[in-house]
């Protein structure tokens, strides 16, 4: 029943956080994604809500949007500028598609676009990978270290908190070098993504009971690190109007390879197991670590001049 305690924990979690999502914690729709969609009285409203709570007058009334409209197009600069109004609600269905084909075409709107636009959709790819393939075997690869020290399958679930626990400390870290200018984003996410690589490839050559624990905990670490600057980053870096856009297709393609990887970690891994062949531990460590360290050379090749509304 142990698996299956597990399953209805993470399960009745889960309905928990649903509920207090949607009852107890009422989320205002972002002003400009209503104003895009021409719901101009419901972005005048969550913009008024916003005054009120911070203690701010609010000056901005229906008639200022009306006003915008009247001023310019707004379905030819949605084309060109992805401007927004109410006038798009009159728009056909091919219009609409148009508009929203040009976020794609701006990802690639001249060369320092495209470069950052497949750098970071590297950057996700290797991520995503690299702890995908470390997470989904690590459960595995302890028990058989520690196995091999007579250390018991206790110690090996304790060791889990062990590991975990120290993550919290490097998302703070993370997001205190994020503000440091000799470091900021790109050299925090370079330097963490190296040595959250590392860890990987120095577990792989030692065994004890020690390593087997503080590299762990060093790999999860820094991993939590990257991570916290990697999902504040890719948002501040791209222009606002393709900013959903760019996070949601750059984290497509970090889903997609984290559900590929483990199949292609498994091919190293003969049909009898680790048990058959001790080296299978070291080939999928090798692989984690090797596609993590990719982070390092997509993140040290992001441009650092100014993209978007935010410097690196």
């Amino acid at each position: 029943m142990g698996w299956r305690y597990l399953m209805f924990t993470l399960g009745a979690i889960t309905l928990g956080v649903f509920f207090l999502r949607f009852v107890l914690f009422r989320f205002k729709e972002s002003p400009k994604f209503l104003v895009y969609r021409g719901r101009d009285e419901k972005a005048v409203g969550v913009l008024q809500y916003i005054a009120k709570f911070n203690g701010m007058p609010s000056n901005i009334t229906l008639d200022a949007f009306e006003a915008l409209t009247n001023e310019h197009n707004s379905l030819q600069s949605g084309t060109d500028l992805l401007g927004t109004g109410a006038k798009q609600l009159h728009s056909t269905f091919a219009e609409k598609v148009k508009i929203e084909l040009v976020r794609y075409k701006m990802l690639f709107d001249g060369w320092q676009m495209t470069r950052l636009t497949v750098l970071v959709w590297l950057t996700y790819i290797c991520d995503f990978w690299g702890f995908t393939v470390a997470g989904t075997f690590l459960p595995t690869i302890l028990a058989l270290k520690n196995g091999a020290l007579n250390l018991s399958l206790t110690f090996t679930y304790r060791t889990y908190v062990y590991i975990f626990l120290p993550g919290i400390v490097g998302v703070v870290l993370g997001t205190m070098m994020y503000a440091v200018p000799a470091i900021g984003r790109k050299w925090t996410m370079v330097i963490s993504s190296g040595l959250m690589g590392a860890s990987i490839f120095i577990f792989s050559a030692v065994n004890n009971e020690a390593s087997n624990i503080g590299l762990n905990i060093m790999e999860y670490f820094f991993q939590s690190m990257f991570n916290a600057v990697l999902y504040g980053w890719t948002p501040e870096v791209f222009p606002a109007p393709i900013r959903g856009t760019a996070c949601g297709v750059a984290s497509f393609w970090g889903r997609l390879f984290g559900i590929v990887s483990p199949i292609i970690a498994q091919s190293l891994v003969p049909v009898e197991g680790f048990h058959g062949s001790p080296q299978a531990i070291n080939s999928v460590l090798y692989l984690a670590g090797g596609v993590t360290l990719g982070c390092v050379i997509w993140t040290a090749l992001l441009p650092n001049s100014r993209v978007g509304a935010q410097s690196m």
